[in-house]
C-alpha cells in the first residue's frame, strides 16, 4: 500500500492545521478561552471565534451533556444484538432512554448497544424484554463495562428511573396495551349515537 496517497485528516475533514490545534486544545480542555486560544496558535480571538463556529457546522465541535462513565457509578453494558432485520431494532431502540448509544455494526452481530442503569438486574431485565424476547433477533451478548480507560460521556434519560419491569418509558415498542394517541382511545370511548 502506497503511505503516499494515504490522506490526512486535514484534507478528509477540510481542515488546516490551525483548526486541528484548536480542536486538540478544547479536547484537552473544554474550558479553555478563545484568548489563550489565540496565543497558542498566533491569531486574533474574533478569528479563532469564527473558526470555532465553523467547526461547530461542520460537526467536529459539539458539545454533549450526560454522565462520564469514567467517574459516576451507573451501570453501563455493552450489548451486541444478531438481527434478521437491523432497521427494525433501529425503529425499537431509537425512543428508549435506557439506550445511550447504538450503532449498526458489520460481523456476527449488526446491532451495538450501550445501555445505562442504576443496577446491573435493570439491565438484565431490559435485555431479556427488549432483545432475548424478539424472534427477530438471533443472538445477544451482554457485557458489563468494568472501567473506562478515558473520559466517555453518555446522555442519561431520566426516565430509567420510572423503569416498573414491563416498559422502559412512554414509548416503548412493548406498550401495546396502551393506545398510541389519546384521540384513538376517545374514539373508541364515545357512545354511539
Amino acid at each position: 500500500m502506497d503511505m503516499s496517497k494515504k490522506k490526512k485528516f486535514n484534507e478528509l475533514l477540510g481542515i488546516d492545521d490551525d483548526d486541528k490545534k484548536i480542536i486538540e486544545m478544547i479536547e484537552e480542555n473544554p474550558d479553555i478561552t478563545h484568548s489563550d486560544i489565540a496565543k497558542e496558535i498566533e491569531k486574533s480571538q474574533p478569528a479563532v471565534g469564527a473558526r470555532i463556529i465553523k467547526l461547530e457546522r461542520k460537526h467536529l465541535l459539539t458539545k454533549q451533556v450526560g454522565f462520564n462513565i469514567k467517574k459516576v457509578d451507573i451501570k453501563t453494558a455493552i450489548v451486541f444484538i444478531s438481527t434478521k432485520d437491523v432497521d427494525d431494532i433501529v425503529e425499537k431502540i431509537q425512543g428508549c432512554p435506557f439506550i445511550n448509544h447504538a450503532f449498526k455494526i458489520s460481523g456476527d452481530y449488526n446491532v451495538l448497544c450501550f445501555i445505562a442503569a442504576a443496577d446491573l438486574q435493570t439491565i438484565e431485565r431490559l435485555v431479556d424484554l427488549c432483545f432475548r424476547r424478539d424472534p427477530n433477533v438471533l443472538s445477544v451478548k451482554t457485557n458489563i463495562l468494568i472501567d473506562s480507560i478515558h473520559d466517555f460521556v453518555v446522555p442519561i434519560d431520566f426516565q430509567i428511573e420510572d423503569f416498573d419491569g414491563r416498559y422502559c418509558g412512554p414509548d416503548c415498542h412493548l406498550k401495546t396495551d396502551m393506545p398510541k394517541f389519546k384521540f384513538e382511545q376517545e374514539e373508541a370511548e364515545e357512545p354511539e349515537a
